[in-house]
Formats: structure tokens, sequence, C-alpha cells
């Protein structure tokens, strides 16, 4: 890694970063008059110290914080005005007007189960007279039939002024997809059921992104037109052209327990492949003059032309940008400013979009590009290798684990699983990656000789076939991956320092990196051990709040009693994976015990969890379970007592009044859970205004947690 001194734009990336940071993941926001006389102030001082600088050496560092405060104002700023919801024609400030609302389609229309999801962005708002031009972007989910199938990109639709803000996570430590959208500058989404929208213009998208679209479109009929179909044609559409709504849940499980999810998405591995061979290719300029410069402008029309062929991805136009930078620089031989060149890259795209740093991809790209520049070559050079497919092999392992070491960290962050078998995955699908690569390419452009083409789609389906077949056995291997593995942001931080100050020590042997491994070392292990006695001592429970179903999570130590409805108990897993997991995983519950409400728990007995029929007691801690299945008695004698309880839990829809549980139970709170429908849940609610009763909706409130 070369000095700071020879990495100015790294030295101004990093400021510029932080001041992004600071507005996505701190909230600290500039106004634009704030900046303007900032940016002033900082120009007179800048110019002020400059002079100084020139006749006194040693306070230099006044003007790096000068340029410092600068650039990190400029990020923030430039963040700030990136939210759309910043800006006064933004279509929500309209939404109390009643009227209708124009949306173009700006993303092509992918089906889900039960709808279609199109991202539009709203274009007028107009009531009774008056059409006010607005911007925005809005999630609309339509209703399956003949017209929602057949809508495109660049199609305008009119419909009714109503739309809903996302709504935020409703469970602990459930995914924020309010926050991800947020960073798409989605912050509103809509229904609409067949009839009540109409589309009024056809094909008025982008021209290039059109374009595109329909190249990606002909490329994936190409495909099915030479008989490659099914789960080869599911991985071919995701692997070369970043199409991946075929992926169905056990693809993707597969792929990501052995290591090889980045093979699906196409990023800087798939363009890096491409570019090794256009450069291998084109390597003839290099023998005539200006041949270099004739040979890097090709190869960058190129990368952009596969760009195109995947419609323009957000992740393929990360890794084009990056390596068109790459491509540049070594027109140029500054083969040691690579992280000029990465930071350079970062900058284009961070100023264009700021929320790009919140991306995972963009994350993961970046740090294991850095990782790979600088740490591989001193695992690969100390071992000479002779054989040329065993050095390959060897440059392959060493990539590998440099990749890995940057990228594992954020991988359990993130996805709560570390892929023990990756060095085993890379050997297998990165060779194989590149033949099909290789071979799709090929078969691309011999499509129009129907010989030609059918070869190469049979052996397109081979390869791939062969490539499924080695990640399902390295995924099915035993131990193939750590799952359910939590580390929180600042254990995820001191591991980075601990990667970092051990390279550091390592590679350059630095003794200050030294000191501060042992610290970090210190830090790790107090926060896990810290963390790992809480779970122990740990006594919970959880209503979850799942639409139209029943979850109820009882937490002691490391282990769980799972109380949920039927159709939960029998049909739940995409909800308990989206709902309620990462709440489990980040309390480290190890074993859980499931039983549907109102049933005993079969070979189960712990001193601290009692249940018969729908009353339970955890610990000390009584409650009821009322389902819709029951018949509540109205006509109790006022003489017998009321059964003590400290939770009245209200599932599956019944029919009561509070008044009657009032009756009967002396409890301190009434959960209402999601089970229930809103209106009947409302009318619930101001029974208990009513009668002073303390109350919960999960439907209202999101989960309830309570920690004894």
């Amino acid at each position: 890694m070369p000095d700071i001194s020879q990495i100015p734009l790294v030295r101004i990336f990093m400021p510029f970063l932080a001041g992004i940071i600071s507005s996505t993941s701190f909230n600290i926001n500039m106004t634009n008059g704030l900046f303007l006389s900032a940016t002033f102030i900082l120009v007179i001082l800048l110019l002020f110290i400059k002079k100084t600088c020139k006749t006194n050496y040693e306070k230099r560092w006044v003007f790096g914080i000068l340029i410092f405060i600068f650039f990190f104002s400029a990020g923030n700023i430039i963040t700030v005005n990136h939210n759309e919801l910043n800006r006064t024609d933004h279509f929500s400030h309209y939404l109390e007007n009643e009227g209708y609302t124009t949306l173009q389609i700006i993303e092509p229309v992918s089906e889900r189960e039960n709808s279609y999801r199109a991202i539009c962005r709203v274009n007028k708002m107009i009531s009774d007279t008056i059409a006010n031009k607005v911007t925005g972007k809005v999630m609309l989910y339509l209703e399956k039939d003949s017209i929602a199938s057949a809508l495109k990109y660049g199609d305008k639709i009119i419909t009714t002024n109503r739309f809903n803000a996302v709504s935020p996570p409703q469970n602990p430590h459930q995914f924020n997809y309010k926050r991800f959208l947020a960073f798409s500058n989605i912050h509103y989404q809509g229904y609409r059921s067949g009839g009540h929208y109409k589309v009024i213009a056809s094909g008025r998208g982008n021209i290039l992104k059109s374009a595109a679209l329909r190249l990606r479109e002909n490329a994936m009929n190409t495909l099915l037109e030479h008989d490659v179909r099914d789960r080869e044609f599911a991985v071919l559409s995701a692997l070369l052209l970043g199409y991946r709504e075929y992926i169905d849940d056990d693809l993707r499980r597969e792929f990501a327990g052995a290591g090889a999810m980045h093979i699906l998405c196409v990023s800087g591995l798939h363009v890096g492949i491409i570019y090794l061979i256009l450069n291998s290719l084109f390597s003839f300029f290099n023998k005539i003059k200006y041949g270099k410069t004739i040979k890097t402008i090709i190869i960058i029309i190129l990368i952009w032309f596969y760009a195109t062929l995947t419609g323009f991805s957000p992740s393929v136009l990360r890794a084009a940008t990056m390596f068109s930078f790459v491509a540049a620089a070594k027109s140029l031989n500054r083969y040691s400013n690579i992280y000029n060149t990465l930071a350079a890259s970062a900058f284009i795209l961070t100023i264009i979009d700021p929320y790009i740093v919140t991306k995972i991809g963009f994350q993961l790209s970046y740090l294991a590009v850095i990782s790979i520049v600088t740490i591989q070559p001193y695992l690969y050079k100390p071992v000479y290798v002779k054989n040329k497919i065993l050095d390959k092999a060897w440059a392959i392992i060493t990539v590998s684990i440099a990749a890995q070491i940057a990228t594992g960290p954020l991988a359990i962050f993130y996805f709560n699983q570390f892929p023990n078998y990756f060095i085993l995955t890379n050997l297998a699908v990165i060779p194989l990656a590149s033949i099909i690569i290789y071979t799709a390419l090929t078969f691309l452009a011999v499509s129009p000789i129907s010989i030609l083409a059918d070869f190469f789609a049979k052996a397109l389906s081979f390869f791939v076939f062969l490539m499924h077949k080695s990640v399902r056995l390295i995924e099915g291997l035993p131990y193939s991956n750590i799952q359910n593995a939590s580390i929180n942001l600042g254990e995820t931080l001191i591991i980075f320092l601990l990667i970092i100050t051990a390279s550091g020590f390592l590679i350059y042997k630095s003794k200050f990196c030294l000191k501060l491994v042992l610290p970090a070392i210190l830090l790790i292990t107090v926060s896990f051990s810290t963390k790992s006695i809480i779970h122990q001592r740990q006594n919970s429970f959880v209503v979850y709040s799942i639409n139209n179903n029943t979850a109820i999570d009882i937490i002691s130590g490391k282990n769980c009693i799972f109380l949920s409805c039927e159709s939960m108990h029998s049909d739940g897993k995409r909800n308990i994976d989206f709902n309620i997991a990462q709440n489990r995983i980040k309390k480290g519950v190890k074993n859980t015990n499931r039983s549907i409400i109102g049933k005993k728990i079969d070979g189960f007995s712990e001193p601290y969890f009692w249940n018969t029929n729908d009353y339970y007691m955890f610990y000390d801690t009584r409650f009821k379970i009322i389902t819709g299945y029951e018949q509540i008695e109205t006509d109790r004698n006022d003489s017998i007592p009321r059964i003590k309880l400290d939770y009245l839990i209200v599932t599956q829809n019944p029919w009561l009044d509070i008044t009657d549980l009032k009756h009967i139970y002396d409890f301190e709170k009434i959960i209402f859970d999601s089970s229930n429908p809103f209106w009947k849940i409302n009318r619930w609610i101001e029974e208990c205004d009513a009668l002073g009763i303390r109350y919960w909706s999960t439907r209202h409130q999101g989960a309830y947690l309570r920690n004894l």
C-alpha cells in the first residue's frame, strides 16, 4: 500500500464519505444556507492559511483540517439534497387533496406471489381543475390480471390519489424495509385492484434504458428458444444478465450456504472476467502507436455494452464504473495508484447517488477489491508453484482468502452466516463462471447461426448444471456454514480494527499496529463474553405482529417456547424468517420448542413454565390466551372470585366484550394481536378507554415485548 501522500483522492474521499454517513446513519443534516455560509468562510480561511503554510510548513495540518471540513460538509449536503422528501414539489405535500395521480413506471415490473410490483415516479397530481407537477417515487402493488401482466418500463398510468407511508418494522430486530426503501427514495406505497387504474401511455421511458431492457429481454428469449430452461435458465439469467426473478428460495439457500451467492449477482467478479477477456483479446493493440489508448477505449465501450445487456442493473453500473477507471489508469501505466482509481470511481458513484454507500453490494464490492489488492499479493508470493494449473488454483485460493477476510465480518453482520468451505466453493465456481461467461458471450454472438447456437446452448446448460451440482454438493457437506451467528455494529467495527491492525503488523511490520492488536482482541472478547452472560440470564416474552397470524415467543436463557396458531405451525416458515428469526438470533436462542395455542407441549418440562389449555405461567407471570374458538361466559356469578392474571392475549378474531372479560378476569393489561381485524380492535380499544383498562394492539403499536 503506498504512502498516504501518494493517494490524494483517498484522502479527499474519506471525509466526503464521512459526511454522507453523518446524514444516512446519524441524521445530521445541514441546510443549503448553512453549507454556503460555511463554504464561504472556509474559502477565506483556506486562502489565508495557504499563505501562512508557505512560510510556516509545520502549520500545514490546519490546511488539511479545513479541507476535511469542506468535503465532509459537501458529502452531507449532497446527501440531504438527494433525499426527495426535502423537495417542495414532492407529491407527499399534496396527499390531502382528493383527485387523481399520473405515474410512470421507471423499473421493469416484477411478479410477486399475489400481485405485480411496479416502481413508479409520480408526475402530476390532479385535484378539481388544478394539475400540480410533482416528483417522487412510489411502490405500487397491482392485482394480478392481464392488464398488470402487460405493463412495461416507461408505461404511464393514472389512478386515485391515495398512497400510504411505508410502515416501519413491527417486530424487534426485524429487517427495516422502510429504511431500505427510503435509501432508494421510496417512501410511499399503494395497492390497486383491477379497474382502479388505467394505462394512458406506453413506451415513454428513457430511450437508452428502454433499449437496454429490450436487449436483455431478447437475450433471455434467445436462451429459451434454444432450450435453455428450468434452473439452468434461472441461474444463467442471474449470472449473465443480472435478472434474478427466476431464482427460487432453494437456489438462494444452496448458493448462500456454499458461499457462492456472489455468482448470482452480476458485479465486480463478472465484469472483471469480461475485462480480462477483452484485455487478452485486444492485446495486439499494444504493438502499435497509440494502441493502448485505442484498446482502452474499445474495452470501456464493450464493458458498458455489457452493462446495457444486463439492463443497467445497479450492481453492474457500479462494477462498470470501477473497471472503466481501472482500464483508464492501466493505459496510463499508473499501476501503483489502484487506491486512487478505486477512490475516483467511488467518488463518482456517491456524487450521483450518495445513498449507494448504504447498499450491501457497494460495501462488499469495495471491501473485497481493497482487501484483494492489499493482502492477496502477500499471501500469493511466498509460495512458488511451477505447474500453471496449480498456480491458478493457488491464485484463486489466495484471492478467496483475501476477499473473505474483508467481507466475512460484514456477511455475518448482515446475513448471520459464514460459509466454511468458501475456498472449495470458489475453486469450483470461479473457473466454471469464467467458462460460462465465455460460452454465453460466444452463444449470443453466434445465435443467428442455428447449428452453432444449439451447440453452445447445450454446452451452457451443461456447465450451469455442473456449477449447480457443485454448489449443492458443497452446501450439503457437514458444517458447510455457520448459521445464526450474530455480531452487532460495534463488534463488527472492532473486528475490522483487528483485521486492519493485524494486517498492518504482518505485512508492514508496524509497531503501532501491534500495539492496537491486543486491545482490539480484549475488546471483542469482553463484548462476546458480556453478551453471552446477558443471554444466559434473560427472561422475556414477545407477542409478535404478523398479519392474520398469532405468534408468541417465551424466552428463558437460550431456550425458547414458541406458541402459534395452526397456520403458523404448519406453513409459517416465510413469516418466521422475516418477522421472528432475527429477534431469536440477536437474543442468542439455541433451542426452540413449538406448540399450537391451547395444546400442552409434549415431552417438555421446565420449572419456569407451565400450561394447561389456554392458561400459561412463565415464572411468576400468568396469562391466558383467548382464541376465536372460545366461548366467553357472560352469566358468571359475581360471588365467584375473578381469575387473577397479568395478561390477557386476545387472538383469532373472537366475539367478545371487554366488559365481560373484566367480569371474569382480574388482569393488568390486555393485548390484541394482529390475527384480529382492525375494525374489531378499534372497537375493543374504545371499550378499554371507557373502562380505564391498559391495552396493547400489535396492529397499531407493533410487537409487545416484556423483559422479566
